[in-house]
């Protein structure tokens, strides 16, 4: 009996311990079958903190939060012994990374799988709890796998995005889901679901991270710097499903490896969708271009990067039907993106020795033997605010940069903005960037002058160089320069207490400037600005710089200067942006009380949003007075547009965008005429194209009836080349210099020439009459990147930024947007012009 008692205790252990080992299923967990529904965010995540709480194979990390304040998570999935040394893996892979030959011991490939950075592309998450489940099922060759390889899964990489689309799709899909597309479940309200809290879409802004969650989520990729990434995505419902190789063009940063894997990867793929008969293509539309996406700039830093597009997106919903009359299930959509994702990790395993040892390569030669024709790269700044965000993105990309060791020193080198070589001489406080350094070709990629293509046909822009973005004079050397060995903190004067003084006068020249006046205007205080070059005390202060004097604000005047200097200095700006002034006579331009230093009255601004609006172009305004000028604004409304009383309003800004359901620029031309700024952006100018009554529609049809329009019969074309015959009227995100007249408060803070993105491929004559052309474009006006060859002649001698007055009020019009994805530094002042100073 004893023996026998013993039998039915160690079976009960067992059977209890086998009962704590087991998982619920993703099935048991959520209440339905995943592909049933859309899962909401806080049960993936539930359902990613449950496996790791019970299973020593996974651990759990929350690494930020988004916009909408939603978890951003990653889990680590591997063997239990690798998972118990986590923290060793991780340290000895960035130290092989950084050439210490003892690390590589302890290094293990690492295979990062990212899903849902498109909120509506939500068949992604669904694959992201399938892929986790089955990680951990306990599978033999997957087990194998896991004692070689660190998965690390994030499950959503745009959370808010993701709930606006679960939030209205399991609102309004009819039970069951209809797959006819004109239902209501295939047809999302604006914006979709697609984008971030502001719009943004996440996957362009990789190398740029303007957004809280790329900024949090690349800091993580940084602490772990992964061998294979991979972005889950989904593509139009009548297409089948693509994964590598990618097509061309691709950019020549890229090794030889780094193309070799993608093919091995892809076919790995296909054996798998052969095996299923599932549809399946390589080698089109996905270029490995663009610096700014979940592949490349992956690829850019070290890594091998793929991007997985799976037929549906936010228009399938959980059923569709193709044209074909077969119906795409979202059980099936996510059963092919899992099944990509484990053969991703097994090609990992399959080369694991060769991906470690390629990785650590791609460090060492950036280090001993960097691409590219410039060994150095000699940054000058004019002011401490265009240099700080210039090095914090520079230090959010890890890339390394230094002061000279010796200023004086003059140096030849290749001058970006006139394009030749040119002498210029080191300054004390320039930046060098040596290419010799771990991360010299995301280095070499973000400075191209002229990005080398063996394709037109590419996906997204074709010039991007930092040195325009910014607006920074940019020497590439063919030589090394010597540096202080030691990067030099810029002093901050702290704030002091205030003294004495009759005006307080601050310089106009970027977004630290902007942001001080919004933060003047927010704590009531009354501002000017000069209108005229302007010289007082000996010290010289351009056009737009502002003034504020005690005559305008009696009380407390030195203590609310010191607390505006505060409130900017606590949002990461310098203190002491201006200089104290003791008179208001001036040596040269106007004294201080002269009609000409012009009160800026606060204007009360608003933004239109809805239906024929681009989300992004939306965003990235949105975004512009929210997180980088901190100003208040007025969303509208294009549903309710008609019956808004614009009199509560001194600025409409209107975006890219199709307006002509709109049917109000009646409406809109009385509240300029009455007094109101309208500012266009992109596409809305044509808002104003076709009116008769605008200096702009004038323009056109003045233009028009001087064209002249011939019959040619050998304009022949082949239908095989139509995607190329297009491209020819077209621009695909190339950079551009406009000229500028810079005694236009439009213009003011700049030089006489400045650079925008140009995508806009609407062509606008310069305006007549009553009308200011502030910025055209010129014959050397195009600085990198296509243009097609019909297009490229016409822009110019064209209108870049125009100003128009009619009746009391004035019409701005930029024709590409100068705060593109919020990237573009150099444009925030120009947009703060347009709403601050221009009356």
């Amino acid at each position: 009996m004893r023996n026998l008692h013993s039998i039915i205790i160690s079976l009960l252990l067992f059977s209890n311990l086998c009962t704590a080992q087991t998982l619920q299923t993703t099935t048991e967990f959520l209440g339905y079958e995943l592909g049933k529904k859309f899962t909401f965010h806080h049960q993936v995540v539930d359902y990613f903190q449950y496996v790791a709480d019970n299973s020593d194979k996974v651990a759990y990390y929350e690494y930020g939060k988004t916009a909408e304040g939603r978890p951003l998570v990653v889990t680590y999935i591997s063997s239990s012994e690798n998972i118990a040394n986590l923290k060793n893996i991780q340290q000895a892979n960035l130290e092989a990374a950084a050439g210490k030959e003892t690390a590589k011991i302890n290094q293990k490939a690492i295979v990062w799988l990212s899903y849902n950075i498109h909120g509506d592309e939500a068949a992604a998450t669904e694959a992201a709890l399938a892929t986790l489940e089955e990680l951990v099922s306990g599978d033999e060759k997957i087990d194998t796998w896991l004692k070689d390889i660190i998965i690390i899964i994030d499950p959503c990489e745009n959370p808010d995005g993701k709930d606006r689309y679960t939030m209205w799709i399991n609102q309004v899909m009819n039970a069951p889901s209809n797959p006819d597309i004109d239902a209501l479940e295939h047809h999302q309200p604006w914006p979709g679901g697609r984008f971030s809290h502001y719009l943004f879409d996440l996957n362009r802004d990789w190398a740029w991270q303007t957004q809280i969650e790329s900024q949090q989520r690349i800091k993580l990729y940084h602490q772990w710097q992964p061998h294979v990434h991979v972005d889950f995505h989904e593509m139009g419902h009548h297409q089948s499903y693509f994964f590598a190789p990618a097509a061309e063009p691709t950019h020549e940063a890229i090794t030889d490896w780094q193309r070799e894997f993608q093919v091995h990867v892809g076919k790995n793929h296909a054996q798998y969708f052969d095996d299923k008969g599932w549809l399946y293509y390589t080698k089109e539309v996905f270029d490995l271009l663009y610096p700014s996406y979940g592949d490349t700039w992956p690829i850019f830093n070290g890594a091998i990067g793929f991007t997985y597009e799976q037929g549906g997106s936010g228009r399938a919903g959980i059923s569709v039907t193709q044209e074909t009359g077969q119906v795409l299930t979202l059980a099936q959509r996510l059963k092919q993106h899992k099944t990509t994702g484990l053969s991703t990790i097994e090609t990992a395993y399959n080369f694991r020795t060769k991906l470690l040892s390629e990785f650590n390569n791609y460090f060492a030669e950036a280090r001993e033997n960097p691409k590219g024709e410039f060994e150095t790269y000699v940054v000058q700044t004019k002011n401490q605010g265009e240099m700080i965000a210039f090095l914090d993105l520079l230090e959010k990309q890890k890339i390394e940069y230094d002061f000279p060791k010796k200023s004086g020193v003059t140096y030849n080198g290749f001058d970006y903005f006139t394009k030749k070589n040119t002498d210029f001489t080191l300054r004390d406080n320039d930046i060098i960037l040596s290419a010799h350094q771990t991360q010299s070709n995301l280095l070499k990629v973000l400075f191209e002058p002229e990005t080398k293509l063996q394709d037109s046909l590419t996906y997204d822009l074709t010039a991007w160089a930092l040195p325009y973005a910014y607006g920074l004079q940019t020497y590439g050397l063919k030589e090394k320069v010597e540096t202080s060995y030691g990067e030099e903190a810029v002093e901050v004067e702290a704030v002091g207490e205030p003294g004495e003084f009759y005006a307080y006068v601050v310089d106009w020249k970027n977004v630290e400037h902007v942001n001080f006046l919004s933060e003047a205007i927010q704590q009531d205080l009354k501002v000017r600005f000069l209108n005229k070059r302007t010289i007082i005390e000996g010290k010289e202060f351009d056009r737009g710089s502002l003034i504020i004097t005690k005559s305008d604000n009696i009380d407390d005047f030195e203590k609310r200067i010191r607390q505006v200097e505060s409130e900017v200095y606590n949002k990461g700006f310098y203190t002491f942006l201006g200089e104290e002034i003791q008179t208001g006579m001036v040596d040269l331009g106007s004294d201080l009380g002269a009609n000409s230093v012009q009160y800026i009255k606060p204007p009360r601004v608003a933004l239109l949003s809805g239906s024929g609006v681009s989300p992004t172009a939306f965003g990235e305004v949105w975004h512009y007075f929210e997180q980088t000028i901190d100003y208040p604004i007025s969303i509208l409304h294009t549903e309710y547009f008609r019956q808004v009383d614009l009199d509560n309003y001194d600025v409409l800004i209107l975006t890219n965008g199709r307006y002509n359901a709109l049917q109000a620029t009646g409406k809109l031309l009385s509240f300029v005429r009455n007094g109101g700024k309208i500012i266009c952006i992109g596409t809305a100018n044509k808002v104003f194209a076709n009116e008769r009554d605008t200096q702009l529609g004038k323009a056109i049809v003045s233009a028009r009836n001087q064209e002249e329009f011939g019959n040619n019969p050998t304009n022949l074309k082949r239908y095989e080349n139509r995607e190329r015959a297009n491209l020819s009227n077209s621009v695909a995100g190339s950079i551009y210099k406009v000229h500028l007249d810079n005694s236009h408060p439009l213009a003011y803070g700049y030089d006489e020439t400045t650079y925008i993105v140009k995508q806009n491929s609407s062509v606008y004559p310069l305006l007549g009459g009553n009308a200011w052309n502030v910025g055209m474009f010129k014959v050397d006006s195009h600085i990198s990147g296509f243009v097609g060859a019909n297009l490229k002649p016409k822009i110019p001698q064209t209108m870049a930024f125009g100003v128009e007055k009619l009746g009391k009020g004035r019409i701005i019009y930029l024709c590409d947007s100068p705060v593109f994805r919020g990237f573009w530094y150099s444009g925030n002042t120009l947009l703060a012009n347009a709403v601050f100073f221009v009356d």
